[in-house]
């Protein structure tokens, strides 16, 4: 039996000639399946200082991993040894990459031992959104999110089918797919999603020499890389419960090419991450409930049987982790509160500390969120204000003291306009590596090192949301900063010429601005950033900007869609990169690079077929962004994507 609404039963009758058969037959309804309700909301009404990646711009950028994307991103600056595949690090305002911390569901990626993540082993296929908060954010995150974090929330998709294939200059090629289905139920929605990604890339290509290296051109050699993500995860949805199993595994493996003066052919790096989770959700009236465990393991070898200096080395790390969290938020009239708590435990063993190294590490905090909104004046043109507090207790095994991190802002609307301030304060431990690492030739450890603070940490930001001047439609954004930084970990020589970390103080100011302008009727869209950070010594004896910290970052972005096509160019612009503590000797130049990118996208029998073609450092400039580690000359890709999007099973 079949009704609308209704579960289908199917019951035995028998059947007489000449007889008539009643059967009772009761239905049970079929509760509505809904889709999930996801809630997307702009940077002013929720974190002013954060930019938000959804997956339609991840696509759009065309771009290969995470350091790619964030190139563009106001307040950040990604740092790359090399060509497509070479690591990459982050700054935020002149951080440190151990200063930003860089969550993947919600777990963080940050190395246990350098204390940094590489964004370029975080390919985006598998990325269904990325979230940047600028300023410190330790009142809510902890540990490392001194200068920043970087929240990135894999893909689980419940009904699409989709690939990829990419391939392009340097022996590039990549594949990519995605599958995801989902299937209601009166004992709830069961989804299952799958995405896996592979790309590499040959890596060699002609450099030219600096002056002081001898001039001339070189090829660089052995900056091939490989990477390969694996993301998995399968839902239960039962009303007011949601539930989530979850895994990851990633690999990189990939040469280690050296700087230009001191070249390898041998030297190799392989690292991979297996990670798998489990998150519960309840939302009994107007409470929110969620916990969640994660176990990782990660194993990173490093090793040059013939390196062009000092002894063969063939290093391990491996790192064993359990984080767990829980959290509870109410959502009231004019207020949402929240607390939780997260424990993380790592297990470290490496060959390349010293003997005094600690085998383990437990991380715990306690937080508190209270967010407040109120309207004031008039009710056809109000001022809405909004509050935020937060406050976290931290408490690591290998510190002696509790690190306190508040957090304030307050922010102002009114029509398009918006003001808001904040204050807050950061911190990040010392890393394992400064503190144990194996001492060598002119190289020692610091085991005294003090964690690095910013206790005042301070933003005033005011934004315009669209303002329309006849066919014009105008967004704008300011923010200054002043972040003060005690006891920046930086490495120094002394008198001897001995190598060691040590804890400076550090002055850490600047301002940034976005705007966009776009011309509906000629489809036409520029957008725009431009950011000072000035990050200098504070003592007497050395002065000036810290060493590869651009002074001024900039980036143009034009675009123009006609039909299914668009056409985008997109110009960066990096400052002067000091090379040399307290001087300008020798100091890299500035230098711009522009990308072009040309897509369309058409539908044939419900797939989505969407070409693009991209051109990188159109106008073949030479340029590195740090010293001995050339970028490559004009690189070209071509990639075609297929999706099909199907209505959910019923």
């Amino acid at each position: 039996m079949r009704a609308l609404g209704f579960i289908e039963r199917a019951l035995d009758a028998s059947v007489q000639n000449a007889r008539v058969t009643q059967l009772d037959v009761t239905l049970r309804p079929m509760a509505p399946v809904l889709e999930r309700m996801v809630v997307e909301a702009q940077r002013d009404s929720v974190a002013p200082n954060a930019t938000t990646f959804t997956r339609a711009t991840i696509e759009a950028s065309g771009q290969r991993d995470l350091g790619d994307l964030l190139q563009t991103t106001p307040g950040v600056v990604v740092t790359r040894s090399g060509g497509p595949g070479q690591p990459a690090r982050v700054s935020i305002r002149g951080s440190s990459s151990n200063q930003v911390l860089i969550l993947l569901d919600g777990v963080p990626l940050n190395s246990a031992i350098s204390g940094s993540a590489d964004l370029s082993a975080i390919p985006l296929e598998n990325i269904e959104r990325v979230t940047v908060l600028t300023g410190a954010q330790s009142a809510r995150y902890g540990p490392r999110a001194m200068a920043g974090v970087i929240e990135i929330v894999t893909r689980r998709s419940r009904h699409e089918r989709s690939a990829l294939v990419r391939g392009g200059a340097l022996g590039e090629w990549g594949v990519a797919g995605t599958l995801g289905t989902s299937v209601p139920r009166a004992s709830g929605t069961r989804s299952v999603s799958l995405g896996v990604d592979h790309r590499s890339v040959r890596g060699d290509f002609s450099y030219p020499v600096p002056a002081v290296r001898g001039g001339g051109r070189a090829d660089r050699l052995n900056a091939d890389a490989a990477t390969t993500q694996v993301v998995g995860s399968a839902g239960l949805d039962i009303g007011q419960q949601q539930y989530t199993v979850r895994g990851t595994y990633g690999n990189t493996d990939r040469g280690m090419a050296g700087t230009i003066i001191q070249p390898s052919q041998s030297g190799r790096q392989q690292f991979s991450r297996l990670s798998g989770g489990l998150t519960a959700q309840w939302s009994p009236s107007r409470w929110v409930i969620a916990s969640a465990a994660d176990v990782t393991r990660e194993r990173g070898t490093y090793n040059d049987p013939t390196p062009p200096f000092g002894q063969p080395f063939a290093d391990t790390v491996t790192a064993n982790g359990l984080t767990v969290t829980s959290s509870a938020t109410a959502a009231w009239p004019l207020m949402t509160t929240s607390a939780g708590i997260d424990i993380r435990h790592l297990e470290l063993a490496s060959n390349n500390l010293a003997a005094n190294a600690p085998s383990g590490q437990t991380l715990a905090g306690a937080w508190f969120n209270a967010r407040a909104e109120r309207a004031l004046g008039r009710a056809s043109r109000p001022t809405r204000l909004l509050s935020d507090f937060a406050l976290r207790l931290d408490h690591s095994s290998l510190l002696t003291d509790m690190a306190v991190s508040p957090r304030v802002m307050v922010r102002a609307e009114r029509g398009v306009a918006a003001l808001s301030v904040s204050y807050g304060a950061g911190f990040a431990p010392p890393t394992i590596a400064d503190q144990f690492f194996h001492e060598g030739v002119q190289v020692r450890a610091n085991p005294s090192l003090r964690p690095e603070r910013t206790k005042h940490d301070m933003e005033a930001r005011v934004s315009l949301r669209e303002v329309s001047v006849g066919p014009l439609r105008w967004v704008a954004e300011a923010a200054a900063f002043r972040a003060d930084v005690d006891g920046m970990i930086l490495w120094f020589p002394d008198f001897r010429f001995i190598w060691s970390p040590n804890n400076y103080d550090v002055r850490r100011r600047g301002w940034e601005t976005r705007s966009a302008l776009r011309i509906p009727a000629a489809h036409l869209e520029f957008q725009g950033t431009l950011d000072h950070t000035d990050v200098t010594y504070a003592g007497g004896v050395l002065t000036g900007q810290i060493v590869y910290r651009p002074q001024v970052t900039a980036s143009l972005q034009s675009s123009i869609t006609a039909g299914a096509a668009r056409a985008d160019v997109i110009t960066r612009h990096v400052g002067t990169r000091r090379v040399a503590p307290g001087s300008t000797l020798n100091a890299l130049a500035p230098y711009r690079m522009t990308d072009v990118r040309l897509s369309t996208s058409t539908t044939r029998s419900g797939w989505t077929f969407s070409p693009m073609l991209t051109v990188e450092n159109l106008f073949n400039r030479d340029a590195a962004m740090l010293v001995d580690y050339p970028f490559p000359t004009r690189l070209w890709s071509v990639s075609l994507r297929v999706r099909r999007v199907s209505s959910p099973t019923h």
